[in-house]
């Protein structure tokens, strides 16, 4: 098979993944108990919701983050044509990496003392971060893949942004983990939102 063949649109593809990603934050949200009080009910269903904190930083974290990866995936596609065979495969792999995502919220749900939790975690995030920027590289170096030609630039910033930001902040992350305490490391995936904004600032304003 011509590896430069376009062999799927990209509603197809774009279905799946937006399934996917359906699945992952409905499997999110199911962590987030009802707490069952008896007594006193205003007093110990503030302990319970209390004791869930963890639990609903890394919902909020974990919403975040697939939000995130959603929204890069559909813009990649806002650019290309249609997919060929290694398109296909990379964005099955970064489905893959963002079907874990529930799996590392979990754990930090449920050991939210553990510094190894967070690097999981962060580890996982962080493939995803690559994963989506490989996909955007792919399309980047393929013209075949290109919906018009010249119209590149906004894929090249965010491999650009990604690349080097995502894992920095992952880097971060554990090191706040294992010196600090697990909660402020995994904590450390909300400034994304921040550095996005000031890379989008040093570009000048340029949509990225």
């Amino acid at each position: 098979m011509n590896a430069n063949l376009l062999i799927m649109t990209n509603e197809r593809l774009s279905a799946l993944f937006d399934g996917v990603i359906a699945i992952a934050i409905t499997l999110l949200v199911l962590e987030l108990k009802i707490p069952e009080v008896q007594g006193n009910t205003e007093f110990l269903l503030h302990d319970a919701l209390r004791e869930q904190i963890p639990e609903i930083v890394a919902w909020i974290i974990s919403f975040f983050m697939i939000a995130r990866i959603w929204q890069e995936q559909h813009i990649i596609w806002v650019y290309i044509s249609g997919c060929d065979r290694w398109s296909i495969i990379l964005t099955f792999f970064l489905l893959a990496a963002c079907s874990l995502i529930p799996f590392g919220s979990n754990l930090v749900g449920k050991y939210p003392d553990s510094p190894f939790v967070v690097l999981i975690f962060s580890v996982l995030m962080v493939v995803n971060g690559l994963l989506v920027a490989a996909l955007a590289a792919y399309v980047i170096h393929n013209d075949h893949l290109h919906r018009e030609r010249g119209q590149v630039m906004i894929l090249k910033n965010r491999v650009i942004y990604l690349a080097p930001v995502i894992p920095a902040i992952g880097a971060f992350a554990v090191f706040l983990a294992y010196e600090e305490h697990p909660l402020i490391g995994v904590s450390m995936w909300l400034i994304e939102p921040l550095a996005l904004f000031v890379y989008h600032q040093v570009k000048g304003n340029v949509e990225i």
